[in-house]
Formats: C-alpha cells, structure tokens, sequence
C-alpha cells in the first residue's frame, strides 16, 4: 500500500517537526482496531513513508498533531504485505458515517472524532493538497489501499479513505 502514491513537489518537502504531542495509539472499536501509531516522514520516492507492518499505522510527522488547531492528521498504513500478511486496517471498510474514532498522544490526551466520510478514491485521483491540508479544518483522515489488486501493476487501484471530524 501506499496511500495514493503520496508525492510531494520539492518545494513543499518538509524541514521541521510539529511540536505538539504526537499520536501513540489509534483506537476504532466499530472496527475492532487498536493500533500503535508511528511518526513517519517522506520516503526517498516523494510518498508518505509508512510502518512496513501492517499491525502499525504512520502518522505523518510533518503535518498537524491532534491537538493541533488547524489542518488534517494524517494516517497511512499498509493493508497487508507479503512479510507480515493481512493486516488489522483490513477491518476499516467496516467503519461507518458517525462511527467514533480516539487518537491518543503522547501527553496521554485522548482526541476523539466522529466519522463523516468513507470512500475509496482511484490512486491516480487522489487529492493530495486536500488530504495533507494543514491550514483548514481540524480533520482527521486515515488512508489505506482499497478496491481491487491488480497483479501487473503490483499494487491496489484504490486508496480507501476515512475522513473524521472532531468530537467538540
């Protein structure tokens, strides 16, 4: 999986961290999952690094925290790989619209949102200025692959994507 071959132009690679507390546990009980969370950065090819095992969903490192006032967390994880197997973010097509999703960071806070959207986007449409946005809505939006795997291009065709918003 990658989230949608994430790229980032050059000019827009990151140079700094955030300061806020980072994201440790991913909690989706609609789903059944319970995942520990992992700061990533850019890969070497421009794409949102991720965990390489899938039982571990990446947060992305240079966009906004969940305490964060502004802008989407973004986590990214594999669905599977040929090392580790079918992985727990297999479950996320289970969530629905209203579903309630907790992030808990690092100082121990827990940040709860509810569901507002859940869709696959064709990997080739994928909004990426929309999906790393860090000066609109809190939001938070978690990406794994999704539709059909397509054996030639050695991937899937799809991300599938969560967009929750904060529970005030």
């Amino acid at each position: 999986m990658s989230p949608g071959r994430i790229t980032a132009r050059p000019a827009d690679l990151p140079t700094a961290v955030v300061d806020a507390p980072a994201p440790r546990r991913l909690v989706v009980t609609a789903a059944g999952l319970d995942l520990p969370v992992a700061a990533m950065g850019v890969a070497a090819d421009g794409q949102m690094a991720l965990p390489p095992d899938p039982r571990t969903i990446g947060w992305y490192r240079f966009g906004p925290a969940p305490a964060d006032r502004t802008g989407s967390v973004v986590l990214g994880g594999h669905l599977d790989s040929r090392e580790y197997g079918i992985g727990p973010l297999v479950r996320l097509r289970k969530v629905r619209r209203g579903d309630l999703v907790e992030v808990r960071t690092a100082d121990g806070s827990a940040h709860r949102y509810r569901v507002t959207l859940v869709r696959d986007v064709p990997k080739t449409l994928l909004a990426v200025d929309e999906l790393f946005d860090r000066t609109g809505p809190r939001r938070l939006r978690i990406v794994t692959c999704g539709g059909p795997y397509n054996r030639d291009a050695g991937g899937y065709r799809d991300n599938l994507m969560v967009t929750a918003d904060p529970v005030p």
